[in-house]
């Protein structure tokens, strides 16, 4: 049976690569979500442990694979005039506020997520964790569709320099977890 995936409803987008790639997809308003769950219109939907907390997914659709896929995004923007009238100095101390609290918000955004899906569990949630091997296949899939996804649901030059910062990012990730020994670190 091929589930019945959520897609947003007017993402004509993301609901035509879902048929494309074998997807049941059905697009619904937000507010139709746990609708559907509960009378079978849907019964699959990716989102944050959070949200599937709040919204009280968990009753209906009582499974969930664990895979952190999610990014987590934002921004703060300013114009350029605005940024070039600030002081370098105090421009790198903002950077650097900046990327402290991003550091923050990671760890605090993961806490969060594991203590809704802690509370789901109280509630008959029951997670399947993914194995090395299986989130490894979930992966090689995922990266499978990137040229379906770039310059048609993201334009391509944004979707290149998001690889471009992930692959910088993990790169130097890697370097900072590896000991004197170039081992790295568990």
């Amino acid at each position: 049976m091929r589930m019945k995936l959520f897609t947003w409803a007017g993402n004509n987008d993301q609901f035509d690569l879902m048929k494309e790639l074998g997807f049941n997809p059905v697009s619904l308003e937000t507010a139709d979500i746990l609708p559907g769950l509960q009378t079978g219109l849907i019964n699959a939907l990716d989102t944050v442990p959070m949200y599937a907390l709040a919204a009280q997914f968990y009753g209906p659709c009582p499974h969930m694979l664990e895979l952190n896929f999610a990014p987590l995004g934002g921004a703060a923007l300013i114009t350029k005039a605005a940024w070039d009238s600030i002081p370098p100095a105090t421009q790198q101390a903002l950077r650097k506020a900046a990327v402290e609290a991003g550091v923050e918000i990671v760890k605090s955004s993961r806490a969060e997520s594991d203590q809704a899906v802690e509370a789901m569990q109280k509630r008959g949630l029951t997670v399947h964790h993914a194995t090395p091997e299986i989130e490894a296949e979930w992966r090689t899939w995922a990266e499978g569709i990137y040229p379906k996804i770039r310059g048609g649901l993201v334009p391509a030059d944004e979707f290149d320099e998001v690889k471009r910062m992930l692959q910088e990012y993990r790169k130097s990730a890697a370097a900072t977890n590896r000991g004197s020994t170039g081992v790295k670190e568990k």
